[in-house]
């Protein structure tokens, strides 16, 4: 009976194991793809290309905001298009990333946070600014990582005194 039962135990702790193992030279590499493929859709963004700035997404697209479910990919895809379009943002002044977070999970799978800065002239001509942050869930699909899961918060501007977390920050800590 013990045998029975160990039998049965060995597949399902196989199953919680990572089925591969990736090199260190690996994962970097898949952070770097990452980052650079999000670099690109900031391009697009600040091209106010929208072909290319839907090529970031996956088709089966699950995304939330501000705290609310958003919608799938056709709900990206009508913001996108509303904003970029006709009536939209005149102009995107900028569209800065930073602190980019990448943690792989396989060769085909990984989360991705990070930071984002941008300006835009609304149809009126005002210069309107936004920040926050965004995260993605990625999928390397066909060959291009893609995002299967994105979720943006927009905050208001803050100064570096308003950031009260940031003593907490690695980059602030006592070494």
């Amino acid at each position: 009976m013990k045998w029975l039962i160990i039998i049965a135990i060995l597949p399902i702790l196989g199953c919680s194991q990572p089925s591969e193992q990736l090199s260190m030279g690996e994962i970097e590499q898949i952070k770097g793809d990452i980052i650079e493929r999000s670099e690109k859709h900031a391009s697009d963004l600040e091209n106010m290309d929208f072909e290319s700035v839907m090529t970031f997404y996956a088709e089966d697209l699950i995304g939330f905001g501000d705290g609310y479910y958003w919608g799938d990919y056709l709900t990206m895809d009508g913001i996108w298009r509303d904003l970029l379009g006709e009536g939209g943002w005149k102009k995107i002044l900028k569209w800065d990333l930073q602190t980019h977070k990448v943690h792989v999970f396989s060769r085909d799978a990984a989360s991705y946070l990070v930071e984002f800065d941008h300006e835009h002239l609304d149809d009126k001509g005002d210069t309107v600014r936004s920040s926050g942050c965004f995260t993605y869930g990625m999928q390397k699909i066909d060959g291009e990582w893609k995002a299967v899961t994105a979720h943006v918060s927009h905050t208001p501007f803050r100064t570096d005194d308003d950031k009260w977390w940031s003593k907490y920050a690695p980059s602030n800590r006592d070494k």
